[in-house]
């Protein structure tokens, strides 16, 4: 777990209809998809989505089914962000038609 890196998220505002928690300006956005835990690193779900304002934007968390009783409003979350194990970068290769000049014919 040393590639990984834990960053404060925010406290839970409210609970969505869907029972989704919802988090109001994160202090550093976070990516859709990643992990979210608790103080006690617990694994409590994943980023869904994230809309309204961009000066303030919301995050929605879909939170794993046995924690819905445990997370009230007001509970502080944390997101794993993972770094790539490797990055790798990309050379442009253009096969040989390509560097070819086109003929035309007359």
């Amino acid at each position: 777990m040393e590639r990984d890196r834990i960053k404060k998220l925010g406290t839970i505002m409210f609970f969505s209809d869907l029972g989704n928690a919802i988090l109001k300006n994160p202090p550093k956005l976070p990516k859709i998809g990643s992990n979210v835990v608790t103080e006690r690193m617990e694994h409590i779900g994943k980023i869904v989505d994230i809309f309204g304002p961009v000066k303030s934007p919301y995050v929605s968390i879909k939170i794993k089914p046995q924690y819905k009783e445990s997370i009230d409003v007001n509970t502080l979350l944390y997101v794993i962000d993972r770094k790539p194990s490797s990055v790798r970068q990309r050379k442009k290769s253009y096969s040989s038609k390509y560097n070819k000049t086109v003929k035309r014919r007359s």
